[in-house]
């Protein structure tokens, strides 16, 4: 494959994530609108930047714009660990939007917020092979998979010893 190949692949993945990611922008405004009445300029900044800006970035990274692609992968990660901490620390009330949220992002986008991160599998991966989970936000990240219906990633050996450690997890 030449480098203009994998320059436009690369480029054609990141505006199918980019899809995503203003999905996810837009419900985040439409959310601070509706608790506020408005958004103001502080409210854009502690949402992530429009998919424009970082089509930007692509286009000026040269030959490193395998890392704006990353960038945006990671953002999937720490924006999907965010919605599992609030959905099982903020009520029933936050729970319900997050999972409604995830299930209008699937349905419109077409894909699995939390599968383009590959969050979930690599936390599904590190506890299996240390035997316990060490971290609050991993707990966290596997409740959400216990919970979750239509996961394919997760064998039902696998998903029986994660719910085994969650256990161990709570009753420490």
């Amino acid at each position: 494959m030449t480098d203009n190949a994998k320059r436009d692949a690369a480029r054609g993945e990141l505006l199918r994530l980019l899809k995503g990611l203003e999905f996810y922008r837009a419900w985040r405004i439409a959310d601070i609108k509706s608790a506020n009445g408005e958004v103001r300029q502080e409210d854009l900044n502690e949402i992530v930047e429009p998919s424009t800006a970082f089509l930007k970035y692509f286009d000026d990274a040269g030959g490193r714009y395998g890392q704006i692609l990353q960038f945006v992968r990671e953002w999937y990660s720490h924006a999907y660990s965010d919605f599992c901490i609030m959905a099982n620390t903020g009520g029933e009330a936050v729970s319900t939007e997050i999972r409604k949220f995830l299930s209008d992002f699937q349905n419109e986008v077409g894909f699995e917020f939390h599968s383009e991160a590959g969050l979930v599998a690599k936390t599904v991966k590190k506890v299996l092979k240390n035997g316990k989970i060490t971290r609050e936000n991993d707990y966290y990240i596997l409740r959400e998979l216990e919970d979750g219906i239509g996961q394919t990633f997760v064998t039902g050996n696998e998903l029986a010893a994660v719910s085994d450690l969650l256990r161990q997890f709570e009753s420490r």
